[in-house]
């Protein structure tokens, strides 16, 4: 008995220690929840509490379905490991430049978007989107070299205007004809007019004749031909005579069909001027002999 009375003070003194843990453990609770930063802290927990609901819903979703996500993460690697080349060095060795210069490409692309929504980039991305302007494009850049001359030397006449527009008024000032001279180059630029489409017909020939004459106007003889006396006022002049006085004979032999014999070709000798013309002919043969002999 006395026993059982023993255990039975032991548990009641048991219960008794329980309560009053108990008790003091709601008191610190109590006084917890008494505190300012604790009601403000429960106070920011109750006004979002629904985005902790949703929080912890998407955690024990991609807690749930972590399995599948993995598999479809280390999926996605493969295929990208698979497009990539073998030797990814040429991509790593860009890497860190393209990480130093990507505020400028930031700034950049900030100063773009403003750009790609004006009506005017957009009339020019669709100009550029016809074949015939990408065409034209591709003549200016093959043709890139001479637009950079013809620009060049565009320029620096820009910037010498002044100077070649003075240096041309002092030329033209110096050169200007007076205005009799500049009636007789308009009257010989007249007469000319009415030939000039003929003169275009026969350049061909002329172009074959001076291809012709080209190597025998090059010779050593052509020379020898220039320093002779042909070409002198008096022996031009003389041929002239001769022709014209050849051209008559033989229009008027043929139109009255003469005929002379021998004994009208000795009768003819006594008229003095056929006697000058055959004195000038021996005189002739003796110095053409002369200068074969030689």
């Amino acid at each position: 008995m006395a026993a059982a009375n023993g255990d039975g003070a032991t548990s009641g003194n048991g219960a008794i220690a329980n309560g009053s843990h108990s008790h003091a453990t709601l008191q610190q609770l109590v006084a917890r929840l008494e505190e300012p930063r604790t009601a403000a802290a429960l106070h920011s927990l109750l006004d979002n509490a629904e985005l902790l609901a949703f929080s912890v819903s998407a955690v024990d979703g991609l807690i749930r379905r972590g399995d599948r996500i993995t598999s479809n993460l280390a999926q996605s690697v493969s295929d990208i490991k698979s497009a990539l080349p073998e030797d990814t060095s040429v991509y790593t060795q860009h890497v860190p430049r393209l990480v130093a210069q990507t505020p400028q490409l930031a700034d950049l692309l900030e100063r773009l978007l403003p750009l790609a929504d004006s009506p005017e980039f957009q009339r020019t991305l669709t100009l550029l989107g016809k074949p015939e302007t990408m065409r034209a494009l591709n003549s200016l850049l093959q043709h890139s070299e001479l637009l950079v001359f013809a620009v060049s030397a565009a320029d620096a006449f820009v910037r010498r205007g002044d100077q070649i527009t003075e240096n041309v008024r002092d030329s033209l000032r110096d050169l200007s004809p007076s205005s009799s001279d500049l009636n007789s180059l308009l009257e010989s630029v007249s007469r000319l007019l009415p030939y000039l489409p003929r003169l275009i017909a026969v350049a061909p020939q002329f172009i074959d004749i001076i291809e012709r004459l080209a190597p025998f106007v090059a010779s050593e003889e052509f020379d020898a031909l220039l320093d002779s006396g042909v070409f002198h006022a008096d022996t031009v002049r003389l041929i002239g005579q001769a022709g014209d006085a050849f051209v008559e004979s033989y229009e008027t032999v043929s139109k009255d069909d003469r005929k002379l014999g021998v004994f009208g070709a000795l009768m003819a000798l006594n008229d003095p001027e056929l006697q000058r013309v055959l004195a000038l002919l021996v005189a002739f043969g003796r110095r053409f002999g002369r200068a074969v002999g030689r």
